[in-house]
């Protein structure tokens, strides 16, 4: 308590310093700061308020240089975001028995570019040009990690995603109330 006493004092003697001259005077009650003089009171000498104004940023690009750049502009064209979607980072998804793996591609993806995933560390090449969802049948019980990359024909990358991992738990076969369980 005293402590916060302490900050609010030292806040109003911040305030009242910009204000003109303030006065200190200790009693039972602690230590006191005003702008009116009191008994006992010395009058003390606060110097200028530091403060500081930063100048705006200032970018080097013009706002639209977030878009993807032709091949032309600046020699290869890149996605602004190929986040995966679908699962979420740290989902659980309980009695599964398959996974649906989404990726959104901004902006759309170009003909010719595919998207490849990369699930538990193995590289997924889409079946077709335009896939942008990979299902993964059987998902095994466990701790999966996902990533995806946008490359173009010659395989080089475009986009790289976050890595996401998400969980999947299957009931143990040996549970009580287990339909599969064997007698």
């Amino acid at each position: 308590m005293r402590t916060l006493l302490t900050l609010l004092s030292l806040l109003l003697v911040a305030t009242v310093a910009a204000a003109g001259a303030t006065y200190r005077w200790v009693d039972t009650d602690g230590v006191h700061y005003s702008d009116q003089p009191h008994a006992g009171a010395e009058k003390i000498f606060i110097g200028q308020t530091q403060t500081y104004s930063s100048t705006p940023a200032q970018s080097s690009e013009p706002p639209t240089s977030r878009r993807p750049r032709k091949a032309s502009e600046v020699g290869e064209y890149r996605y602004d975001s190929c986040p995966v979607t679908q699962p979420a980072q740290d989902q659980v998804l309980v009695e599964v028995e398959s996974v649906t793996i989404a990726v959104q591609v901004r902006p759309a993806k170009r003909s010719g570019d595919r998207v490849v995933l990369s699930f538990d560390g193995r590289s997924m090449e889409p079946q077709s040009p335009d896939q942008t969802e990979f299902h993964i049948t059987p998902i095994e019980r466990g701790t999966h990690t996902v990533a995806a990359t946008v490359v173009d024909a010659s395989s080089k990358n475009l986009c790289q995603s976050s890595a996401v991992t998400f969980h999947v738990r299957q009931p143990s076969v040996l549970a009580p109330l287990n339909p599969n369980r064997r007698h």
